[in-house]
C-alpha cells in the first residue's frame, strides 16, 4: 500500500511539473496589435512653396498679368472621424506666414491735369489662412487620400510709389484682409501611433476688387485700381494626433 501511495504521488508531482512548465509558454504569446484609427484631433505644422497668378487694372484701364513665387509656413489644428470603415471626414483651421511679393512697372494719372507719371505697383501677401472640411479614403489602414475645401483669407498690402513733378517721392498704399475660397487635396501617412505626415496642394481664389491707395503727406489718393488674386500652394506637413 505504501508503494502504491508513493507511486501515485510521484505521478501527480510529475504531471504538475509538466503543467507548470507549460504555463509560461502560453502566457508569452504576443497580444494582437492595436488597429490604427483616424478618429481624433491633431495639431501640427507645414512648410512649402506659394505661387501667385494675379492681374491688376489701373485707372487708365490698362491690365497686366503677373506671377510671383515665395515660401509659406505655419500651423494647423483639426479633428477627423473615421467611418464606414474606410472613410474619414474632418475639419481643419490653418494659418500661415508668406513671403509672397510682386512688383511691376505701372502708371498713375492726375485726374485734374491728366498728367501721367510712371510708378512701381507692389503687392505683398504676408498672411494666408483657411478653414476647411475634408473627406478622405483610407488605404492600408495608415494611408489617407483626401480632398478639402472651404473659406480662405489673406492679408494684402498694395502700394504704388512714384515721383511727383516737384520731385517729392510718395508711396500711396492700402492694407486689407481679403476673403476668398480654397480647394485642394493630399495624402497623409500615419507613420507612428500618434504621428502623421502629409503632402498636399491647395488652390486659393480671392476674386477681383477695387482698391484706393492713399498717401498722407502730401495727400495723394489713387482710385480706379482693380486687383485679382489667385494662389497655388504645395506643402509638406507633420501632425501630432491625440
Amino acid at each position: 500500500m505504501l508503494r502504491v501511495l508513493l507511486g501515485t504521488a510521484a505521478i501527480a508531482f510529475t504531471a504538475s511539473t509538466v503543467f507548470a512548465a507549460d504555463m509560461p509558454l502560453k502566457a508569452s504569446r504576443p497580444a494582437a496589435p492595436i488597429k490604427f484609427t483616424w478618429t481624433g484631433c491633431f495639431v501640427g505644422g507645414h512648410l512649402g512653396g506659394l505661387v501667385s497668378d494675379d492681374r491688376t487694372t489701373n485707372d487708365l484701364g490698362v491690365s497686366r498679368d503677373y506671377d510671383a513665387a515665395g515660401f509659406v509656413g505655419g500651423g494647423q489644428i483639426g479633428c477627423d472621424y473615421q467611418f464606414a470603415p474606410n472613410w474619414a471626414i474632418g475639419a481643419e483651421a490653418r494659418a500661415s506666414w508668406s513671403t509672397l511679393r510682386t512688383s511691376h512697372p505701372g502708371s498713375v494719372r492726375n485726374r485734374i491735369t491728366g498728367a501721367v507719371r510712371p510708378s512701381q505697383f507692389i503687392t505683398t501677401n504676408d498672411v494666408l489662412a483657411s478653414a476647411t472640411v475634408r473627406l478622405g479614403y483610407i488605404y492600408g489602414e495608415r494611408w489617407l487620400v483626401y480632398a478639402r475645401g472651404g473659406a480662405a483669407w489673406t492679408r494684402e498690402r498694395n502700394e504704388d510709389p512714384f515721383i511727383l513733378p516737384a520731385g517729392d517721392a510718395v508711396d500711396p498704399s492700402t492694407t486689407s484682409t481679403r476673403p476668398g475660397w480654397t480647394v485642394g487635396g493630399g495624402v497623409e501617412w500615419a507613420f507612428a501611433p500618434h504621428w502623421s505626415a502629409n503632402v498636399e496642394y491647395n488652390y486659393y481664389d480671392f476674386g477681383t476688387r477695387g482698391i484706393t491707395m492713399t498717401n498722407t503727406a502730401p495727400v495723394v489718393n489713387i482710385t480706379g485700381f482693380e486687383v485679382s488674386d489667385r494662389m497655388h500652394a504645395a506643402t509638406l506637413g507633420v501632425n501630432y494626433r491625440f
